[in-house]
């Protein structure tokens, strides 16, 4: 379950965000079309911080890497597809060229973690993007940045991702085709992000995946025919503050064998893996259950990480969740601390009680 800025060492900065109108623009800023056939890129390259870039109706073959604060990128029923050659921009991963459908690179000290200058401001909305072998959409050091109303299909790790950022919202978007997450926050101990009204269904291994981060909301998603619906995992630094709340989380039977990265997973609707003081509050939960060999399964699960180098479960709240035709539909390993079942719907639990 790592997948994080390690996973490619060339990773730099990436940041995505939602969409203005081009009215809504201030007096200053510039509206820049581009038409079929024209250069997303080029666009970009020559926009300044406040502008609106708005790409038209049609399919585009390129790699777009945005490095300016300040940008409204919006589409209106555009697509974007790999290009016969992987770019080298600014976001490029390497000799191999931009992999990344939507890059969004703000600076960042990968010895230290540290993000030196993040990208600020950013929305990037209304995109349709395909068949990229990293990822869709993708941020590393964004500030304030929001990717609204986006569909991110068949690419080869994410769908839509960021690290190491704070602020900003993931929005209205859809998620279908990844091999490991349909939606990705991770390795952002301040995140103060928001995952709102998404739909992730039918990804290889998780819906909407939060590791590693920390402060920030769940609220309103669909996920559906994952290995995992929605998690919240620590494997090392803490997965504190969240609140998931109000998602529906239904059919997450899909069986994901084991991997260098994790165990085998099948049948978790919401899992609070290792994540401490968080709250999983009106959420209707069906239907989740195991089809193979998992390290848990049921439509609730709060279970510790420290034998995967996480940490025990602290100070949780599952409070008036519907759970029913889960397998179970509540569990709870019983490690930790101060982790509270109440007003819960549901029949079946591990341990007995928790209904």
């Amino acid at each position: 379950m790592e997948g994080g800025i390690a996973a490619r060492a060339g990773v730099i900065v990436l940041t995505v965000g939602a969409s203005l109108l081009v009215g809504a623009a201030p007096a200053a800023a510039a509206a820049r079309v581009v038409h079929p056939g024209e250069s997303i890129q080029a666009a970009v390259d020559t926009a300044h911080p406040g502008d609106t870039v708005v790409v038209l109706p049609g399919t585009y073959h390129e790699a777009v890497c945005v490095t300016t604060d300040g940008l409204t990128l919006r589409g209106t029923k555009a697509v974007i597809k790999p290009p016969a050659q992987a770019p080298q921009t600014p976001c490029a991963f390497g000799p191999e060229g931009q992999i990344i459908g939507i890059a969004l690179f703000g600076q960042v000290n990968f010895e230290t973690g540290e993000v030196v200058d993040p990208l600020s401001d950013v929305t990037v909305s209304g995109f349709r993007v395909e068949d990229f072998d990293a990822f869709g959409i993708g941020m590393i050091g964004g500030k304030n940045v929001d990717i609204v109303n986006n569909t991110a299909v068949d690419n080869e790790e994410y769908g839509i991702v960021r690290f190491v950022s704070t602020g900003g919202t993931l929005k209205h978007n859809r998620a279908t085709g990844s091999e490991e997450a349909g939606l990705y926050l991770g390795d952002s101990p301040h995140a103060n992000a928001s995952i709102v009204a998404n739909t992730a269904w039918d990804n290889g291994q998780f819906g909407i995946f939060v590791r590693d981060s920390s402060h920030g909301s769940v609220v309103g998603n669909t996920s559906y025919g994952n290995c995992v619906g929605i998690i919240v995992l620590s494997t090392h630094p803490p997965a504190d503050d969240w609140t998931v709340r109000k998602n529906v989380v239904r059919n997450n039977t899909k069986a994901c064998p084991p991997s260098e990265e994790g165990p085998p997973v099948s049948g978790l609707g919401i899992f609070l893996a290792g994540a401490s003081h968080s709250a999983v509050l009106a959420n209707t939960v069906t239907g989740n259950r195991p089809t193979g060999p998992t390290l848990a399964s049921g439509g609730i699960v709060v279970a510790s990480t420290a034998p995967l180098g996480g940490n025990d479960p602290v100070g949780n709240l599952i409070k008036a969740n519907r759970a029913h035709n889960n397998q179970p539909d509540l569990f709870y390993d019983g490690t930790g601390s101060g982790n509270v079942f109440v007003a819960n719907s549901c029949e079946t639990s591990i341990p007995d009680g928790l209904c």
